[in-house]
């Protein structure tokens, strides 16, 4: 084979039924998220974050967790402490977003924990 052959593309369609469904839940989750911890939603805004970026940091980790939820087996802390150094591995961005905004590393780790325990809170009765 030579390099100036064309390869075929593969078309793996999309289950988009299956993707909004999700993004509903990831946006159910979101709002229950702000309702119950209202205290980290604060902390995000005073130092500087607004709203749009304090939604798109919950939906990210929210559909993160989701996504990635059965990878790992234990307790709920274990399940937490691996999932936040998977999100921090895949997502470098997320640790310089924090620093943007001046938050100590255990704040970005105490927030994001708390997002991501959160979440497998809620959808534990789909996974277990």
């Amino acid at each position: 084979m030579h390099s100036y052959e064309v390869m075929p593309n593969f078309f793996y369609p999309t289950d988009y039924h299956f993707f909004y469904r999700q993004q509903n839940f990831v946006t159910q989750l979101t709002e229950e998220f702000r309702r119950q911890h209202s205290d980290v939603i604060n902390e995000l805004a005073l130092n500087g974050m607004d709203n749009r970026l304090i939604t798109y940091i919950l939906q990210t980790v929210i559909h993160f967790t989701i996504t990635n939820a059965h990878y790992y087996s234990g307790s709920l802390s274990m399940r937490t402490n691996q999932l936040y150094e998977l999100l921090l591995q895949r997502e470098q961005w997320f640790s310089y977003l924090f620093r943007a905004y001046r938050f100590s590393i255990n704040q970005m780790k105490r927030i994001t924990r708390t997002i991501i325990k959160f979440t497998l809170q809620q959808i534990r009765p789909i996974y277990y």
